[in-house]
């Protein structure tokens, strides 16, 4: 008999991609597509999402062709939060806005005062306003600035919500991603809360059900299984947020497991069994009731290797020669010390004000001194935010996967491996969020019923493991880097308000 197969969606800001899976987690197919990314005005970021739905259909009849009758499933990863308002024909009114749109951020900053500063924010919800947890804002935004877009409004939704709706006509939303609403305490995910219905003035009905990412929304509608050239009847899940998605995909479902994804932005994931929240993390549910994720973001760690490639040292024609050149430093970077806040920083000052920083420049300091302090700076900061959360989630890991684009490097992998005194295992999982999202989608169809036994992705690259002077170093000088941000914050924002 021939096995049937599962797919998984990731829909994501700069692109969508549809991936098919064995039910061993073999990928048998991909297909991507890109997405636009449009800026309308200063800090609004957004994204078609009615021609990414298109784009979603035209994917997954190409990824199903030849396979039409052995699917089994489909589930959902989103980038979130991504607000998405909804008409009765299940169309986005306008374009959906996405986590990187700042439009409200001083409307943020007057609901913040209003429900008695950033503290009682977070008690009541669980994680730090901000315009990208607090979705609540940017929903009254436009209903302030867009009143004719406000009147065709039949649900307020975000980007699993809309997709569920067009594939299925069902709307749900499921709590990773309603986790960053500011409508709910995340301690209590599964459902609205009224508190905080009633202070952002929003009404219940304008909201879908909270439903969990594993539960299946609904099926197929006979249009979309003809527009995709599948059979009736295919189960829909879900899914969530695509974060929540990757650590199900690498199996982060116990107390204490600990993901680090490096990329651009680097986020160190802990998962936890109890809904105690750190506010030097960005929390949420995960995708299987009873965990939650807490996630420790930095914003520009690979950010920051973009920048000296393309603005300091642009004679530098490549990531390897860049790495080369920080090989040619010693460990300790000639006593330089790069505080990478180059973009302000969420995870753990939670600070939009704050700046990136060289410090213990010297008449000797090299430029290869200057390259690896930025090689150094991330590993200080991810050695910052490890220590915070496994202080508080009593996380003892055996080792840490990686994933991601930074992971390839063996020196960015080797300083985060010294500065944990922690293994580190490599693991080759770019369709990591789209698999979370297909797992999603068998148990929403029956084909796992034991989440213990499922297939995730622990087959590991390389094991990196730390080395004796490393740890010694990050030991003996860590503590000039957690000095930095509080010795310099006044004169950051100082320096901040002469440029406004």
């Amino acid at each position: 008999m021939t096995q049937g197969v599962i797919a998984g969606i990731d829909a994501g800001t700069s692109k969508v991609k549809t991936s098919l899976f064995s039910l061993d987690g073999t990928l048998l197919r991909e297909v991507s597509a890109d997405v636009t990314i449009c800026n309308p005005a200063a800090h609004h970021v957004e994204i078609d999402v009615n021609e990414l739905f298109a784009s979603v259909i035209r994917s997954l009849k190409t990824l199903l062709h030849g396979y039409e009758d052995r699917l089994l499933s489909i589930g959902l990863s989103v980038t979130s939060p991504t607000l998405v308002l909804i008409d009765r024909d299940l169309n986005a009114i306008r374009p959906a806005t996405v986590y990187l749109d700042n439009r409200c951020a001083q409307l943020v900053e007057h609901y913040t005062s209003e429900i008695g500063g950033k503290e009682s924010y977070f008690i009541k919800v669980g994680n730090n306003p901000s315009p990208s947890t607090c979705v609540a804002a940017t929903i009254n935004w436009l209903r302030m600035h867009e009143p004719e877009t406000w009147c065709r409004v039949y649900k307020i939704g975000f980007l699993n919500t809309f997709l569920a709706g067009k594939l299925t006509g069902n709307l749900a939303v499921d709590p990773t991603v309603s986790s960053y609403s500011g409508l709910m305490d995340i301690a209590k995910p599964d459902r609205w809360d009224d508190d905080l219905l009633t202070f952002f003035d929003i009404d219940r009905d304008l909201l879908p059900p909270v439903m969990s990412s594993a539960c299946k929304v609904g099926e197929l509608t006979s249009e979309m299984a003809d527009a995709v050239g599948t059979k009736r009847g295919i189960p829909v899940a879900l899914g969530g947020a695509d974060s929540a998605a990757t650590s199900f995909a690498l199996g982060a479902m116990q107390h204490g497991d600990v993901i680090q994804s490096m990329g651009t932005s680097e986020v160190t994931t802990f998962c936890h069994d109890t809904p105690d929240f750190s506010s030097a993390f960005m929390n949420r549910s995960h995708v299987w009731p009873g965990l939650w994720l807490s996630h420790g973001a930095m914003s520009t760690t690979g950010g920051a290797i973009n920048w000296l490639l393309s603005h300091v040292f642009p004679e530098i024609s490549s990531e390897e020669d860049l790495e080369n050149e920080a090989l040619c430093s010693p460990l300790g970077a000639g006593g330089v010390i790069f505080l990478p806040y180059l973009c302000g920083e969420r995870s753990p000052i939670f600070d939009p004000k704050a700046t990136g920083v060289f410090f213990g420049l010297s008449l000797a300091t090299r430029r290869c001194d200057l390259v690896r302090a930025v090689f150094e700076g991330a590993a200080y900061g991810v050695r910052q935010i490890y220590r915070i959360g496994a202080d508080i989630w009593k996380a003892q890991p055996e080792y840490i996967s990686c994933v991601g684009g930074a992971s390839k490097s063996p020196l960015a992998v080797q300083l985060r491996a010294d500065a944990l005194n922690m293994e580190f295992r490599s693991i080759e999982a770019d369709a990591a969020a789209s698999y979370g999202a297909a797992l999603l989608g068998g148990f929403a169809a029956g084909v796992f019923g034991d989440v213990a036994t499922l297939p995730c992705l622990k087959a590991h690259d390389k094991v990196i493991r730390p080395t004796q002077a490393g740890v010694a170093h990050f030991v003996k000088h860590s503590h000039i880097y957690d000095r930095l941000y509080p010795g310099l914050k006044d004169l950051m924002h100082l320096a901040h308000s002469y440029c406004e």
